[in-house]
């Protein structure tokens, strides 16, 4: 098979029917995380100046494999750094041993040099197909290493809609019922918690942004970047707590489609700020939340063990761990920077 590897030409529809495919084989029923619909997709790269970041392999015309390489700043031990978040790599089945995921590991290479990037990030689901690339890569000469390993958290939001996309056995389906791991108290939240408006972006980045002096490997955000993250129609949404005309905490999420037996979304949180409230408070913006990604159709809310804000709230309103483990990994390119054993990190899931 002889691949090009250029620019993605758009081809949409082939790309989500691709990872589809490629992930029910490796995964068996497990449900599959859909970010490859055109709206999801539009919310993650819509933006996106640099198209050459977005990665494809061809043959005969035909999208054989894809990555994507998101622009990033991070700051860590007191300085800032410009960076890579590497992200939703497949790979057509019928290619998997003809060395494309490979060659898009180099080409992806060869953008950091050309960019002058100081360091990528990437996440790798442990023990599956990615892991032995990355394992290859690193054989080539290429030093690759694993900065942190998280773990994850769930809150069930519809017994029913869970069961009906995962292959669970009667065993935990009765378990989930009869512990009604899906109850949220229904009470209207209090007054102080609303949906975030175009107003709040100056008081939502200078919440987040404080996480620089507070978090080891942190995430830093140009107003415009955040504003695309904490609201995009039909993909992600924000409540705040405001008091007295201030915002003192926020909770951000994402819905992203489980595709199972049947598809339904999840709410995946992504940027969360609870530091500004009282413990009771910080309970209560964690509710309001629950209850607006249940109202939004949303099975279950999930959570990744990222340690830069404390899960007390979470496990307050009946989050479970779920076992499933994410590695870390980073390629540094600037000499000066040793990112190694990361015990905390602000940044989202991709």
């Amino acid at each position: 098979m002889t691949a090009s590897f250029e620019p993605f030409r758009g081809d949409l529809a082939e790309l989500e029917q691709i990872a589809l495919s490629s992930y029910r084989d490796e995964y068996g029923l497990e449900s599959y995380i859909n970010n490859y619909t055109p709206r999801h997709f539009d919310y993650l790269f819509g933006g996106l100046q640099q198209r050459d970041h977005l990665l494809a392999a061809y043959a005969d015309g035909k999208l054989m494999a894809f990555t994507a390489l998101v622009p990033r700043r991070y700051h860590y031990q007191g300085q800032d750094y410009r960076a890579l978040l590497g992200c939703l790599m497949v790979t057509r089945k019928e290619a998997f041993r003809n060395g494309l995921a490979m060659g898009l590991g180099l080409k992806a290479l060869e953008l950091f040099q050309k960019y002058k990037y100081d360091f990528a990030l990437a996440y790798l689901d442990t023990g599956h197909r990615s892991s032995s690339m990355i394992k290859k890569i690193q054989a080539a000469g290429n030093a690759i290493k694993k900065v942190k390993r998280m773990g994850a958290i769930f809150r069930a939001l519809d017994n029913d809609k869970i069961c009906a996309i995962q292959p669970l056995n009667g065993y935990e389906r009765f378990w989930m019922k009869l512990l009604r791991l899906d109850y949220i108290n229904p009470k209207a939240p209090p007054a102080a918690i609303r949906p975030y408006q175009p107003g709040d972006l100056a008081a939502c980045h200078r919440l987040l942004d404080s996480y620089r002096d507070k978090v080891t490997l942190t995430r830093i955000f140009e107003p415009e970047e955040l504003a695309r993250e904490l609201a995009f129609p039909e993909v992600a949404h924000t409540l705040v707590w405001e008091e007295a005309g201030q915002i003192r905490g926020l909770i951000n999420w994402v819905l992203i489609d489980h595709v199972g037996k049947t598809t339904h979304p999840w709410a995946w949180l992504n940027h969360v700020y609870l530091a500004g409230l009282q413990p009771k408070q910080q309970s209560e913006l964690v509710r309001a939340f629950l209850l607006q990604a249940k109202a939004q159709g949303a099975a279950a809310v999930l959570e990744w063990f990222k340690n830069y804000y404390s899960k007390m709230p979470l496990w307050k309103n009946r989050f479970l761990p779920v076992f499933r483990r994410m590695d870390v990994i980073t390629g540094v390119f600037n000499p000066k920077l040793h990112l190694t054993k990361i015990p905390d990190m602000f940044e989202i899931m991709l």
